[in-house]
């Protein structure tokens, strides 16, 4: 039940009496990860947008795109690419990976390890290899995990609000 609590928070009133999936619930936290979270200011210029990049999960994709509709981060608008950006002018601030091998983590998570991406997957071991949250259903429930020293490394400063409904490494 705790780590529902970002989630109501963000669906409000409008969840009642609805079934929630599990990409939408995905994309919930998703977005308070990023609400709870605290990017260098040389990062996220005073003009610029906040994106979100999600890889290999259409339907979280999709969801995502809804649930930052016409909302601000911080003070910035926010949109969602369906790839991550390659290259030196990486512009993704969230990575979310889906559908990957394990063994595949590293290879996406090792190039992003020092900068300042908060990177999240359900990939199974994908906070040991790297990673910074990493989604996992216990009990039924959809729970989350975070490696603050990976998020650390990545100069991003996690809530101390977030990291106590998060299972720590």
């Amino acid at each position: 039940m705790r780590a529902a609590i970002p989630v109501l928070i963000l669906m409000g009133g409008s969840a009642y009496g609805q079934d929630v999936t599990e990409p939408a619930l995905k994309a919930a936290f998703i977005f308070n990860f990023a609400k709870f979270t605290e990017w260098p200011v040389e990062v996220l210029p005073a003009t610029g947008t906040f994106v979100m990049c999600v890889v290999g999960d259409t339907a979280v994709g999709d969801e995502l795109e809804r649930a930052v509709k016409d909302r601000v981060l911080a003070g910035h608008s926010m949109s969602v690419l369906r790839e991550a950006p390659a290259g030196p002018g990486r512009v993704c601030h969230v990575l979310y990976v889906s559908g990957v091998a394990a063994g595949h983590a590293p290879q996406i998570v090792g190039p992003l390890r020092d900068l300042p991406v908060l990177t999240i997957s359900d990939a199974q071991g994908f906070t040991e290899q790297g990673g910074i949250a990493q989604f996992f259903f216990e009990r039924g429930q959809l729970r989350f995990s975070v490696q603050n020293e990976s998020a650390k490394r990545a100069h991003l400063q996690i809530s101390s609000r977030l990291l106590a409904l998060a299972r720590r490494q």
